[in-house]
């Protein structure tokens, strides 16, 4: 997927860039050696760190926002590392991993954090967490490999149908409506790989209508399974962003973070008022707390409390 998205939610300025929707400040890739393992999934070597009791089950997967690497998680698995087992990897061509097959479409991604655990030898069950567009990559994984995954924490989720800032289509879009109805490329482990954009490469409009038709079909994906959606509380105006634009966006955004609860008959929807969209790195406690609770969850198989 390749593309070019403006100041969009949050007051981000993002780039689509492979699934990613890359922030204008989006870190510099690091020069340092790798905290993890690279390790090699057919064609290319993606990095993952683990860390945590390695005979603790379930273990917890960690998927960063656009732009971000495994290292915005490290707070999180620094709380989460004396009581659970938790991983942090980074996606082809960011962090440390190697560039891999183009194009870099979201269903590609999930499939390689799946060439990737069996690789590395990490078996589920699993607890998915994804922030920002990661949150899109988690719900993807579950439902193509559902049978390993056993909880979901969405942290600030990007929604299918949600109105991006686009430099592609002039302004705010709501991207899944610009859907041509093109065939997703299947994924696979090889090819030529690329980090340069190429528009025909950018399929993220048909995947967010692909989402958003699957979920029309089937409304709650998770079944019944554990799961917890943070959202911000702190959404200032993206830059050059009218207000009163902003107002109406703003009352649509908050209603779709607590939709996306919906995904399961068993959840819990918490707004995080004293965080911005990156609630990993400004309140990782409260991300901690929420996986805390999903695992307790799943491991006395008891629902939610409100």
């Amino acid at each position: 997927m390749r593309g070019t998205l403006m100041p969009v939610v949050f007051g981000m300025s993002v780039i689509a860039l492979g699934s990613s929707a890359v922030p204008a400040t989006a870190q510099k890739r690091p020069s340092d050696p790798a905290p993890g393992a690279l390790v090699d999934i057919g064609g290319h070597k993606l990095h993952i760190r683990c860390v945590g009791p390695a005979n603790r089950s379930p273990i917890v997967i960690l998927e960063a926002g656009g732009g971000a690497f495994s290292s915005a998680w490290s707070d999180v698995q620094d709380l989460l590392a004396p009581r659970m087992r938790n991983c942090a990897y980074d996606r082809a061509g960011s962090g440390w991993s190697e560039a891999g097959p183009a194009p870099r479409t979201m269903r590609q991604e999930a499939f390689e954090l799946h060439a990737l655990l069996e690789a590395a030898k990490v078996s589920g069950p699993f607890i998915l967490v994804g922030h920002s567009i990661g949150s899109l990559l988690a719900r993807l994984y579950a439902e193509q490999y559902g049978h390993d995954v056993v909880g979901v924490v969405l942290v600030d989720p990007t929604h299918e149908s949600d109105v991006l800032g686009s430099l592609r289509y002039g302004g705010w879009v709501r991207l899944r409506e610009k859907a041509t109805g093109r065939a997703i490329p299947a994924p696979r482990r090889e090819g030529k790989a690329t980090m340069q954009d190429n528009p025909e490469d950018d399929y993220l409009a048909e995947e967010l209508q692909g989402i958003y038709l699957s979920r029309k079909a089937n409304p709650e994906p998770l079944g019944n399974r554990p799961l917890i959606v943070l959202a911000a509380g702190r959404r200032p105006a993206p830059p050059g962003t009218a207000d009163e634009l902003w107002s109406q966006l703003r009352v649509e955004k908050d209603g779709q973070r607590i939709d996306l609860a919906r995904l399961s008959r068993n959840s819990k929807f918490i707004l995080d008022l004293s965080s911005g969209h990156q609630i990993p790195s400004e309140n990782p406690k409260l991300v901690a707390r929420a996986v805390e609770e999903v695992v307790e969850a799943v491991s006395k198989g008891i629902s939610l409390a409100p």
